[in-house]
């Protein structure tokens, strides 16, 4: 059997098991910029000032050093994990633990500073970005200094019409076989966007959709994006800077086929959110847990250690609504600098199916 027919195969059977009871919340971070930043895994029911259930990475052998982002892929069960300073995609066992090496490490030139990753199963594609600009697909099982298959060029180029400037996250939507991604416009005022591509786009390709406006919400930055399969929502992390320069954040959500100056379907946003913040902190990424229909989102500040917390809602939360769980204290030993959070499923498929 070949190996895309075995994962193909897998993949379907992933989706009829049953839904597992507990999961992880792993979350990284860009640390201090000097000594590695490990990747913490807590328990999805966790609440409070509690330690990590166990760490992966901050040594030598896992040759991590800031985990800023990730993607947990079911089907050969490892998760795909950004890192930035590193310069690469490395990917490790979803149950791995402690300072141990990567299965695999995309290192290509081409990958530079990594943000963020998605897997698309069917097609065995990776993507990312590339030079830190631009939209990139590699083969999936792509390790080393190796070239894209192909790349989305930088829209500051002579007659680009693809608007990409410096893309932050990026999810896959197999329903549309698209990829969306937020970024923000090169010129000033610098407003911040969604933008929607096939899959498969190319070269100078146009994106299909761009959500931009003022009824958007996406006030002035935008730093988390997710994406509900199920409900076909994305889900974006926005920040508007009051005057006193405290940051109002907030989730939005968006239909996945949502296009121009549009309105969000529902948003979390208020006081009682933990989502109103110092001028040093904002949204460092977002994650969907399908199982228990959460939405996590980590709160990252640059400047006070303290002020660095995961809180997780409920995936249909709507308004002033309080988190169900706030991960965060000293024991947690969440620092400045936060990145994405990952959700990983407790009970898992591998590749091989019986495991």
């Amino acid at each position: 059997m070949s190996h895309r027919v075995r994962l193909l195969g897998l993949a379907l059977l992933a989706g009829t098991l049953p839904a597992s009871a507990v999961a992880d919340i792993v979350v990284g971070g860009y640390g201090d910029g000097s000594n590695p930043e490990p990747l913490r895994i807590f328990a999805d029911s966790a609440n409070g000032n509690v330690a990590p259930l166990r760490t992966l990475g901050g040594g030598p052998t896992s040759t991590l050093h800031t985990p800023v982002g990730g993607y947990f892929e079911p089907v050969e069960g490892v998760i795909y994990v950004a890192d930035f300073s590193g310069q690469a995609i490395r990917i490790f066992a979803a149950n791995a633990s402690g300072d141990v090496a990567p299965k695999r490490v995309l290192d290509s030139v081409y990958v530079g500073q990594a943000r963020s990753v998605a897997v698309d199963v069917a097609h065995q594609e990776l993507l990312t970005f590339s030079s830190g600009c631009c939209l990139a697909a590699f083969d999936q099982m792509a390790s080393g200094n190796v070239f894209y298959k192909r790349s989305v060029q930088w829209g500051g180029l002579t007659g680009s019409v693809t608007q990409l400037n410096y893309p932050y996250a990026l999810v896959y939507m197999p329903a549309t076989d698209e990829v969306a991604l937020i970024d923000h416009d090169p010129a000033a005022p610098n407003a911040p966007k969604l933008m929607v591509f096939d899959r498969t786009a190319s070269g100078n390709a146009a994106p299909k959709r761009v959500i931009k406006g003022a009824n958007t919400g996406l006030g002035d930055n935008v730093f988390g994006l997710a994406y509900d399969a199920p409900s076909r929502r994305l889900f974006v992390g926005a920040h508007t800077r009051n005057p006193d320069s405290s940051r109002s954040a907030r989730v939005l959500v968006f239909d996945d086929t949502a296009d121009g100056d549009v309105a969000p379907v529902r948003s979390i946003a208020g006081a009682a959110t933990g989502l109103e913040l110092s001028s040093t902190a904002g949204i460092g990424g977002l994650s969907v847990d399908p199982q228990r229909q959460r939405l996590i989102a980590s709160i990252d500040d640059y400047s006070v250690a303290a002020n660095g917390k995961l809180l997780v809602f409920d995936l249909a939360a709507n308004g002033n609504i309080a988190p169900l769980q706030v991960i965060a204290g000293a024991q947690t030993g969440l620092g400045t600098n936060l990145g994405a959070p990952i959700w990983v499923p407790a009970e898992r498929i591998f590749g091989n199916g019986f495991e």
